[in-house]
């Protein structure tokens, strides 16, 4: 692989996939329940329908996207990270749903998928993740159905100053000291996430990416207190 960025991504998020769950509930005082059922209820799913979600980690949305498709729904889960895929793949069919949802191997920037072929697609938490937004995001569009949801999650810089200052502590002083805390993989892993949120786009951004990429209707709505903020738009 020879785009730094995707190298370094993998390489960081392979040593860590176990324990990925359990702490983003403990670091995020569990309101990433919340945001992956907001992710859910927005996608617009249709019962029995096949949905992509886009570096899918552990599957911890995918298994909630799954929750919500009929029995002869599909979820397709892709990542760069196979020691995440396979953690996936344990964790859905621990939880009776391993026959709702199939794993690839692949880029955001590049699907492995014929044009419209998903009703929606999804992204959690990992926009800033990737090499070239802009290009998944229109991957993301390509794959879906006209009518079809795009719906990307990610961290982003609250606009309270009095918060941000609280929350921004947070991320650079105690984040990489529990990670510390767990193992030096997860020491290394939680600094770069307090990093790369500074970096983070607003949901206004993100917009833009959107609409540049042919979606329409296209919304922004910021939760809990603007730490995360959820994007969506229709395949026109």
């Amino acid at each position: 692989m020879t785009d730094p960025k995707a190298w370094y991504v993998r390489s960081l998020f392979s040593r860590v996939p176990k324990e990925y769950d359990a702490l983003l509930g403990l670091l995020t005082f569990g309101q990433d329940h919340y945001w992956r059922s907001f992710v859910a209820a927005k996608s617009d799913l249709p019962t029995n329908g096949l949905v992509l979600d886009v570096a899918t980690g552990p599957g911890t949305l995918a298994t909630e996207l799954s929750q919500r498709l009929g029995e002869r729904g599909l979820v397709v889960g892709i990542d760069l990270t196979r020691a995440m895929l396979q953690t996936a793949k344990t964790n859905l069919r621990g939880r009776d749903l391993g026959n709702r949802a199939d794993w690839v191997l692949a880029r955001a920037e590049n699907l492995p998928f014929k044009d419209e072929c998903f009703n929606a697609s999804t992204i959690s938490l990992a926009l800033r993740n990737v090499s070239d937004a802009k290009k998944t995001l229109g991957e993301m569009a390509r794959t879906t159905i006209p009518g079809g949801t795009v719906i990307s999650l990610d961290f982003t810089r609250p606009t309270n100053k009095l918060f941000r200052v609280v929350y921004y502590d947070y991320l650079l002083g105690l984040f990489p000291v529990i990670g510390r805390i767990v193992s030096e993989a997860w020491g290394q892993t939680l600094s770069y996430l307090g990093r790369s949120i500074l970096r983070a786009r607003t949901g206004q951004q993100v917009e833009n990416l959107m609409t540049v990429e042919g979606l329409v209707n296209t919304r922004s709505v910021p939760l809990t207190m603007g730490v995360v903020c959820a994007v969506y738009g229709k395949k026109r």
